[in-house]
């Protein structure tokens, strides 16, 4: 299967704290994007792909971003998140984060205005 994603995946270990329904789990990122993340979880077991979530993403203790995704996939130790909404302040937050990490922030500026996937 051909990789259709258009946005740069780039790594970051953030604690985040994921809440859909009545589940609430504790993550730790493994990567992301400007269109959604992958996370460590010891136990994703309840949440299914499609489901409505919100996410607090601890940058520091006083800095967290919030953000509306949806379940793409639960594995049984990792939990990956499609963004859904988040406001500009926080969009501006992740795209600093994303650029930091690249090996080529001209290029993730220029993924802003492209539709994520084919």
């Amino acid at each position: 299967m051909p990789n259709s994603r258009r946005r740069s995946r780039v790594p970051g270990q953030f604690e985040a704290v994921v809440r859909c329904g009545n589940h609430s789990i504790s993550v730790l990122t493994d990567n992301l994007s400007l269109k959604g993340m992958l996370c460590r979880t010891g136990d994703c077991s309840g949440l299914e792909p499609g489901a409505l979530c919100s996410i607090r993403l601890e940058l520091a203790r006083d800095i967290a971003l919030e953000v509306s995704a949806r379940v793409v996939r639960c594995g049984e130790d990792s939990l990956a998140l499609n963004f859904e909404d988040m406001d500009a302040a926080t969009f501006a937050h992740l795209r600093n984060i994303v650029r930091f990490a690249s090996q080529n922030a001209d290029a993730i500026d220029a993924e802003v205005g492209i539709p994520p996937v084919d």
